[in-house]
């Protein structure tokens, strides 16, 4: 799980750095686009399957947080 989280930080701070809206088109797309690159660089291992589907059920991946243990 580690790894969803770290791919959901990295785009909250990508999409908070380049000033992007969440619900707009240029979010969306910017989204897809980190979202293939990452895929690119897990190889074989593919993306985790939270992340797989977030987006296949059009889930915005900066929702998904880390837990919080008790």
């Amino acid at each position: 799980m580690k790894t969803s989280y770290e791919i959901a930080q990295g785009w909250r701070s990508y999409a908070e750095r380049n000033d992007l809206r969440v619900g707009t088109q240029k979010y969306w797309k910017a989204q897809h686009a980190f979202i293939n690159g990452c895929n690119v660089l897990s190889g074989e291992e593919g993306l985790p399957p939270i992340i797989q589907i977030y987006v296949m059920s059009g889930r915005d991946i900066a929702e998904l947080r880390e837990p919080v243990e008790a």
